[in-house]
């Protein structure tokens, strides 16, 4: 359990958070390390709603939610292997234009 209070604009707002962990660390220590997770948590998903428009998908049925969110997160692997100028954004464009583009970064995924 973690007790944290935030001063914002003059108001005073506090907040209790539960965690389950077998970790037994100093809360300095676990703090670090929640914040860590959830920086690269939320970048992630930044990243797929950015290039990927995910917050819009509005795939619910069977395992489609699982398997779109998977296939999106290989693709963003791979724009992300490519080593070149290009933004993410570009690089997406020229591989749905160009097979030979598409074909190059497909060659170079590195597992």
């Amino acid at each position: 359990m973690v007790e944290a209070g935030r001063e914002k604009q003059g108001q005073l707002t506090e907040q209790t958070r539960f965690y389950l962990s077998s970790l037994e660390a100093d809360a300095q220590t676990f703090n670090r390390l929640v914040r860590n997770h959830w920086g690269i948590e939320n970048k992630l998903h930044w990243m797929l709603d950015v290039y990927f428009a995910e917050d819009r998908c509005r795939t619910r049925k069977g395992n489609g939610a699982d398997n779109t969110a998977t296939l999106r997160k290989m693709a963003l692997q791979v724009l992300n292997q490519q080593k070149d100028k290009e933004s993410i954004k570009s690089r997406r464009k020229m591989a749905g234009w160009n097979d030979q583009y598409l074909l190059t970064m497909i060659q170079n995924i590195k597992f």
